[in-house]
């Protein structure tokens, strides 16, 4: 009797998954099953040594990774340990190691995938918007240009919040400043692209993101001691009472505010005579910081017209500009001798 097929395939797939168990795994990974297990009783054991923090914070700094859900996180844990010679999945990255971690859910009211405008609201408001929108609740209309109306819907943001608390506060990013996620901290509008006057529409009263940044209330213009970026094209004007105004470092390349005024001067005439408004890596360097907090400056830094370079171009910027963490630690030490502390937001784009 001849053997049917089935029954040899079925031998011949046997034959092959013994042959395959029997010989050594192609990857040997280094952890045993007692690995696990002694790393499962040391966070047990560190969880229950945990003591609750009965202290308010001082200081807060707020990280935002565009994109930085689980599996951005996963893949950055992998990377990491792979640097490190090691396989990657045991690794943990230096917050992972925090006492307290916590996930958030960043979703827009009315739609399934958020852009960065209401996911970067829900996480300094705590309130779900519409798509496309900052520092507003969902019942903000499409494109309201009412100022009064929109009064009625804005919600307080954190670095508000502590500004009220009398803490110093400060924005760095990679992105423009009147991106959507820097600009949730201090701008309230239905609509993200309102960055600068050109993108109004005719006739509309609600400010543009890059002059709300100037015209802040007096608390947060108190507060807010040092914010750097990009964007620099959404605070020049495109032409002045001298003609077009042309961008410091790209000769090229012309503001974009219609209605004549330069914010960055703007900035300096609201600040005081300590402000300082840099847009270069020479004049970032050169910013001291006071002996005390009342001498330690107010610092306007925009380094490009649109988003900074990518860390593999900056080397040929024209002007030279700082890195994320040559700015966050410019940041730190620009706010850490206030007195009441400091909420610092930090976001890489």
């Amino acid at each position: 009797m001849k053997p049917q097929p089935t029954l040899l395939a079925l031998s011949v797939c046997m034959a092959v998954a013994h042959a395959a168990m029997a010989a050594p795994p192609a990857v040997q990974g280094p952890e045993s099953v007692q690995d696990w297990v002694n790393q499962g009783r040391q966070f047990i054991a560190q969880g229950q040594a945990l003591k609750p923090i009965q202290t308010p914070a001082r200081n807060v700094i707020f990280f935002v990774g565009d994109g930085m859900g689980i599996s951005t996180l996963t893949a950055a844990r992998i990377l990491e340990g792979q640097l490190q010679g090691k396989t990657g999945e045991e690794n943990r990255l230096s917050f992972e190691t925090f006492p307290y971690l916590g996930l958030s859910k960043t979703y827009s009211w009315d739609q399934q995938t958020s852009d960065s405008a209401p996911t970067m609201a829900a996480m300094v408001t705590g309130v779900k918007t519409r798509e496309g929108m900052l520092s507003v609740t969902h019942e903000t209309a499409r494109g309201e240009c009412n100022a009064a109306k929109l009064a009625q819907t804005t919600v307080p943001t954190l670095l508000e919040l502590a500004a009220a608390k009398g803490k110093a506060t400060g924005i760095v990013s990679t992105a423009r400043i009147t991106h959507a996620t820097p600009a949730a901290n201090y701008a309230h509008t239905p609509m993200r692209d309102w960055e600068s006057d050109a993108n109004l529409p005719a006739g509309c009263e609600v400010k543009d993101i890059a002059r709300q940044l100037i015209e802040v209330s007096p608390t947060v213009r108190q507060s807010l001691r040092v914010v750097m970026g990009g964007g620099r094209t959404h605070f020049l004007p495109k032409a002045n009472a001298a003609g077009t105004v042309q961008d410091p470092e790209y000769p090229k390349q012309p503001g974009k505010r219609l209605d004549g005024r330069d914010l960055t001067q703007e900035w300096l005439a609201s600040r005081g005579p300590q402000a300082r408004y840099v847009w270069n890596k020479g004049q970032f360097e050169s910013i001291e910081v006071g002996k005390k907090p009342q001498d330690t400056p107010y610092v306007l830094g925009l380094f490009e017209p649109s988003h900074l370079q990518y860390e593999a171009d900056r080397a040929q910027d024209p002007a030279g500009e700082p890195s994320l963490t040559e700015m966050t630690r410019k940041a730190i030490q620009l706010l850490e001798k206030q007195p009441k502390g400091y909420f610092l937001q930090i976001s890489s784009c």
